[in-house]
């Protein structure tokens, strides 16, 4: 860490939004801290959190000048991102999630790869998803030919592993018009598409991020809404590729924003019944795989799912099949004892 060392002219812009998330922004700023690239400049933006990420933030920068925090009302992701690229100085943008964490040479490596080919717009790398409690779930690989990457970018819905795995040509987000509001999930996924249509996407084969599922975020619990907004995202691409007018798209997305808006402020009970179907939908997800790796504590999440819903077919098949691998590993450890 450089502390109170200010980098006058830092070479990447590491863009972060952060909204309650006290309780993983300091490992999340500590992965940026301790990149090997060391002139960088972070930029977080406190969207109207109520927890303690603020003061958090705020001890941080105080430590450390590359570090600049905005504090703002909420206005949800996609406008605090358009806020935070805004200010960011460097030709080079990095997105960074307030829950996941780089792998320190993530920084070094990605600016490498990009300048290295001026034909490449942004840059990704292999991610590894885990569970909340640092549980490994899958390893997300994408392809390491340019040209194919891209493609299938474009028109097999193949894109980066995860939102904050990306860096990109400032210039590049500047000439296609960078985060659209309308898009309040799914901003990332149109982005990418406006840039793939200008410039390649490459992918690293390191693993140089980890991506954190959480049952309360946006991945676990608002995939139906997000999904929704990519369709839109690929409406839009097929029109500018059939040279027509994307505002009617647009505009749809704007109406799908507010009824999301509007979603958020309903009354408490509703909201708790939501996020009740939405957190037993996002353990199912994570237990299921855990079970796939034979990783034993997907009990724990299929457990918490059946005691919010007793009735949940398929968590008791899957809790079935883990304590069917625990038995059949114990078999195979007494099995190897005797021999």
């Amino acid at each position: 860490m450089l502390a109170n060392c200010e980098i006058k002219t830092p070479r990447v812009s590491v863009v972060m939004s952060c909204f309650n998330d006290e309780t993983t922004i300091k490992k999340s700023l500590r992965s940026i801290q301790r990149q090997t690239l060391l002139d960088w400049e972070l930029i977080v933006i406190n969207d109207g959190s109520t927890d303690q990420s603020g003061t958090i933030l705020d001890e941080a920068a105080s430590l450390d000048a590359r570090i600049r925090v905005v504090h703002q009302a909420n206005v949800g992701l996609t406008r605090a991102l358009i806020r935070g690229c805004d200010l960011a100085q460097a030709p080079f943008i990095a997105r960074q999630d307030a829950d996941d964490e780089s792998a320190p040479a993530r920084l070094e490596q990605q600016l490498d790869r990009i300048q290295s080919d001026a034909k490449i717009g942004f840059v990704s790398c292999f991610t590894d998803y885990v569970g909340p409690e640092g549980e490994f779930m899958c390893r997300v690989r994408r392809p390491q030919d340019d040209c194919v990457a891209t493609h299938q970018l474009l028109n097999d819905r193949v894109g980066p592993p995860a939102h904050g795995t990306v860096m990109f040509r400032r210039q590049t987000y500047v000439n296609v018009g960078g985060y659209r509001a309308p898009f309040y999930f799914a901003q990332d996924a149109d982005l990418w598409l406006r840039m793939a249509e200008v410039s390649h996407v490459s992918y690293l084969e390191d693993v140089l991020y980890r991506f954190t599922f959480r049952p309360e975020s946006i991945t676990g619990t608002r995939r139906d809404i997000q999904a929704r907004f990519g369709i839109l995202g690929q409406q839009c691409r097929l029109a500018r590729q059939n040279g027509q007018d994307e505002q009617p798209i647009l505009e749809q997305a704007e109406r799908l924003t507010l009824q999301v808006r509007r979603d958020f402020t309903l009354d408490a009970s509703a909201s708790s019944w939501r996020k009740n179907v939405q957190s037993v939908n996002t353990d199912y997800l994570i237990g299921s795989q855990l079970v796939r790796n034979r990783d034993g504590r997907a009990v724990c999440y299929l457990k918490r799912v059946l005691r919010r819903h007793p009735s949940h077919l398929r968590s008791w098949y899957r809790l079935l099949q883990s304590y069917t691998n625990r038995c059949l590993g114990r078999q195979t450890i007494v099995h190897n004892d005797r021999t």
